[in-house]
């Protein structure tokens, strides 16, 4: 039920997080920054930050002002949602979902619409502080697909088939709920909405954040697998990456002024000069303290992402008291 009260005004979620200048144009070249990355498979991905607001309840979660449930807006043509978005009220609007494209030549499409939806929760018996009666529906994939996100409405009635669209299960990756971002839960605890991510994270891994939340029952317990997935980075291409030319660009936009005092004893240096000058890399391993010196290039660091859990690396200056006292002094000169 829609609770009586006196509607919170000027949440924070009420206004949209701004970047203090615009973002420049960046010279042309490649697939960076056009808006589009083909994930693989026929699916090609655009991020979303422009929403139409469903539903908001106006108290529990952060600072107890509650959240607010999104619907992505100005989807380029050909292009459809995956999911809906949600923001706690304590923050000015600032989340992005990404919605999908189907570009496949197979008969099987990259993304298909549901064939049935499951009501997951209401707040039609709910007694809390809201503008409606909230619905969450979650997509019922049809075979070889999975759904990424939920549809939240504010009408009992289910939600058209075509409003949102699966994606093919060989394109989509297992995620977890991110619990430190518990984004909203009942007072009772037994209902909650959480932000999720990709389960295999880092070097190697193709898992891809959709923006969406999960909305789970059950006293806060995180059943495997979950309901819903992320996507799958299968191209691996290096193609929207940035060119020489785009990266000098951002260098220039982005890159912070140092301002040294005249007096200033210890100076920066670049990183070869660090390494070709006495940094060391440091190893702990079974309670043993090594010393060794880095090669210019770097080559000798730990790579690959993966290490024993009983190792320790760090950088660390040479225990040479002249070679130590050199380093730290840097040389500005190779800086520039």
């Amino acid at each position: 039920m829609v609770g009586s009260h006196k509607k919170k005004k000027n949440l924070p979620i009420g206004s949209t997080f701004k970047l203090p200048a615009e973002i420049p144009v960046w010279p042309p070249g490649g697939g960076f920054a056009t808006g589009i990355i083909d994930l693989g498979g026929g699916l090609l991905v655009s991020q979303i930050t422009t929403f139409n607001k469903v539903w908001t309840i106006f108290e529990g979660g952060a600072n107890n002002l509650g959240v607010t449930f999104f619907e992505p807006t100005g989807l380029s043509e050909g292009f459809f949602m995956l999911g809906c978005y949600c923001q706690p009220n304590n923050m000015p609007l600032h989340g992005w979902v990404l919605v999908g494209k189907d570009n496949s030549s197979l008969s099987n499409g990259a993304l298909a619409k549901p064939v049935d939806y499951n009501l997951v929760w209401t707040t039609r018996s709910l007694k809390t502080k809201q503008d409606e009666e909230g619905y969450i529906w979650l997509p019922i994939a049809p075979d070889e697909y999975k759904p990424v996100g939920y549809v939240v409405t504010t009408s009992p009635e289910k939600p058209s088939l075509d409003r949102i669209r699966c994606v093919r299960s060989d394109l989509t990756d297992e995620c977890t709920r991110y619990n430190s971002m518990k984004l909203w839960r009942t007072e009772s605890k037994r209902f909650g909405v959480f932000d999720v991510r990709p389960m295999k994270r880092g070097i190697g891994a193709q898992g891809v954040s959709v923006g969406t939340f999960l909305a789970q029952s059950g006293g806060g317990t995180n059943p495997k697998p979950l309901p819903i997935v992320c996507l799958k980075n299968t191209k691996a291409s290096f193609s929207y990456m940035p060119n020489l030319s785009q990266v000098e660009a951002m260098i220039k936009a982005y890159s912070p002024y140092m301002y040294l005092h005249p007096m200033e004893e210890y100076l920066p240096s670049s990183v070869d000069w660090f390494f070709s000058n006495g940094a060391v890399l440091m190893e702990k391993r079974k309670g043993v303290i090594g010393e060794n010196a880095i090669r210019a290039n770097g080559s000798n660091l730990p790579q690959g992402g993966s290490f024993d859990d009983g190792v320790t690396y760090w950088l660390d200056l040479p225990l040479d008291e002249a070679k130590r006292v050199k380093v730290k002094k840097g040389d500005l000169a190779s800086a520039e």
